[in-house]
């Protein structure tokens, strides 16, 4: 496409855009789907990416949502009413959080979890205790006074326990159950029914008459606190907990969480629950629980960087199950998979799905045979979640034994899941070996999981620091049919690039449960090589924060097994080169904080300092010794220079430590 077709389809873009905008923020009355307006609002972004010179200022992607109507005051936000940016995979979320471990130590994130209610943007302005203004979000700047209709809600308090002036956010909206009374009230009486409960929250926000509003029963969830800082809020968690202590009606569902996989964890649980709420959700709000760098990450202009809200694709397809299969993962995990009748999902041609556990099959009360619903969000793997009609008799019978040693399987820890508990089982054996290199774990690349297989098949890696002697079987593999010189030397290269790997990658390729990439890092910072994991004192990392009792006992069986003993002795002979740079400590009780851009990663720097005894801290504070200040620092240096702390660049931290 060329410049003078890109103006005339960004034109084109902008005029639909507008339109879908109106409809949706002012008439209450969507007229296309959210995918459509994704995929139309998507293209515009790309195309103005490609010809920035086409950017102008009123396109939708410089305005921050929709126009503010007439109807009501007009109001001024005092800090803009952003929208989230969106992810509709898992590979989304984590580019996000990849682009957030840019900037901070990944050992002291987390992410406060909680579900996007489909309502309408309401931001409530407090002074000495009462509700003195009430705003909707409009375009983002400017919003409309609908204090009257507000307080016609009765779970918002007009008085709160806190004089301070405050102003908190959240979302107004109605529930299935009272959209139901509402729309058969409007039957009754000849007039146009809402489609869907945010149009009828919306719509009714905006009554001219508070009565009415007062008669529909409209319900809020809070969940914001603007300049929470001034507060003394330092966490999102704290948030939460502070405004349903002063009497706000907040989600049932909140979770603070630590690692990636309990993000998709809980995004898959949300699945299941989703349809079951009595309130509408569009989306799963993923938030940086540490306010104090919120403003660190910065803004686009329209979103915030500290924060992204999960799409669920709510597409669904019934279709039959032809068969159930068990398979063991890698901590002997047993998981129940439905073959299905192929079906059209997302666009995937779908043939399996996970039925999870014999618990969730039972309850459903599933057989072969039977019709069957899916769904596909994020996960590679489609889910059934729920029966639409039952063609058998009975029940699945429950699998007793290991689909590959066949052992029998037992329950650990009233866990609903049952488990292989045998160390030989050849298939935990491949799963432990294909997760060691895999690309969160040492990376290599050119292995793959057949070709782990093939070699597994032939005795040439039994134990995952057997894959560090294949070269030694390079003329054997070479008589292997598919296996090419060219091939073969990209495997080996890969493998010999894997021993530069950090030492907080190995530990987290060993696969021990309970033990992520988080923890991996902690336990990197106590040791100065692998072979120290035997000797260190696991005890010690309950004192931990987010290290919990279970994890330190998980490592602790898994230290006590010979095999693992066995496992990092020879991962200490290849791995000599994966052991912690030498420390001082030139900066010992020294407090930093680190704010702007430098040449180097800031996580570079933090590692400098570290390695010399120093402590680099998120926020500001009376026990700052340092601000390392780079270009384009945010308001961590104005607090600086309001308590009088130094203020060096990374050249005198360099002279520090000479």
């Amino acid at each position: 496409m060329n410049i003078k077709q890109a103006k005339e389809r960004i034109k084109e873009l902008i005029t639909k855009i507008k339109e879908y905008n109106h409809h949706y923020y002012d008439l209450d009355n969507p007229i296309v789907s959210d995918a459509e307006y994704d995929k139309l609002y998507n293209e515009l972004i790309d195309l103005e990416n490609k010809f920035p010179e086409l950017v102008t200022k009123d396109s939708p992607t410089q305005i921050i949502g929709g126009f503010a109507a007439n109807k009501f005051t007009k109001f001024e936000h005092k800090k803009a009413m952003l929208s989230l940016s969106k992810a509709y995979d898992f590979d989304e979320i984590k580019k996000f959080h990849e682009n957030i471990i840019k900037k901070i130590d990944e050992t002291k994130i987390s992410y406060a979890l909680d579900y996007k209610i489909d309502g309408l943007s309401i931001s409530l302005h407090y002074q000495n205790g009462k509700l003195i203004r009430a705003v909707t979000r409009g375009d983002g700047i400017t919003g409309e006074d609908v204090t009257e209709n507000i307080i016609q809600i009765s779970s918002i308090p007009q008085k709160i326990n806190y004089l301070k002036e405050i102003e908190i956010r959240g979302e107004v909206y109605i529930s299935k159950k009272t959209l139901i009374d509402i729309n058969n009230a409007l039957k009754k009486e000849n007039k146009q029914e809402f489609s869907n409960p945010r149009n009828a929250a919306s719509g009714t926000l905006r009554q001219l008459d508070p009565m009415i509003v007062k008669q529909r029963n409209l319900s809020a969830f809070l969940y914001e606190v603007v300049e929470p800082l001034q507060h003394n809020l330092h966490f999102q968690s704290e948030v939460i907990e502070f405004i349903n202590k002063l009497g706000f009606p907040t989600q049932t569902y909140f979770k603070k969480v630590t690692e990636l996989e309990e993000i998709y964890e809980e995004i898959d649980k949300f699945a299941e629950v989703k349809n079951k709420l009595d309130y509408d959700c569009d989306g799963f709000v993923i938030k940086l629980n540490n306010i104090d760098i919120w403003e660190d990450l910065g803004y686009t202009a329209k979103f915030p960087r500290y924060a992204i809200a999960f799409k669920l694709e709510t597409e669904s397809a019934n279709t039959k199950i032809l068969n159930i299969t068990t398979s063991v993962g890698r901590t002997g995990k047993i998981t129940y998979v439905a073959n299905v009748e192929p079906v059209e999902l997302n666009q995937t041609n779908v043939q399996f799905a996970t039925l999870h556990n014999y618990e969730f099959i039972k309850e459903l009360n599933l057989n072969i045979n039977d019709e069957v619903k899916l769904i596909k969000a994020g996960e590679i793997i489609p889910k059934v979640i729920e029966l639409v009609k039952k063609n058998s008799t009975d029940v699945y019978p429950k699998t007793m034994n290991c689909p590959s040693c066949n052992t029998l399987l037992e329950y650990i820890d009233d866990n609903v899941d049952q488990f292989c508990v045998n160390e030989n089982c050849d298939e935990k054996k491949i799963r432990k070996i294909i997760h060691f290199a895999s690309r969160p774990s040492l990376n290599i690349v050119n292995l793959g999981e057949s070709n782990i297989r093939i070699f597994f098949e032939l005795g040439l890696i039994k134990e995952v620091y057997d894959i560090y002697n294949l070269a030694e079987h390079k003329n054997k593999i070479l008589q292997l049919r598919t296996f090419k010189e060219k091939k073969v030397n990209n495997i080996l290269e890969s493998i010999e690039n894997s021993k530069n790997n950090k030492l907080n990658k190995i530990i987290f390729a060993l696969g021990i449960k309970h033990i992520g990439e988080r923890a991996s890092k902690i336990i990197a910072k106590k040791i100065n090589s692998i072979s120290e994991l035997l000797t260190y004192d696991i005890d010690s990392l309950e004192n931990e924060s987010d290290f919990g009792t279970k994890s330190v006992e998980s490592l602790k069986k898994w230290l006590s097994d010979e095999n693992n003993v066995n496992t990092i002795n020879h991962l200490s002979k290849i791995f000599t080169s994966s052991v912690k740079t030498n420390s001082t400590k030139k900066l010992e009780n020294l407090i930093f904080v680190i704010t702007g851009t430098f040449e180097l990663k800031r996580e570079e720097l933090k590692e400098i300092i570290e390695q010399n005894g120093g402590v680099v801290s998120s926020s500001v504070s009376n026990k700052t010794n340092y601000l390392l200040c780079g270009e384009n620092a945010g308001s961590k240096k104005t607090k600086a220079e309001q308590l009088n702390i130094e203020i060096i660049d990374d050249k005198f931290l360099f002279n520090l430590i000479k």
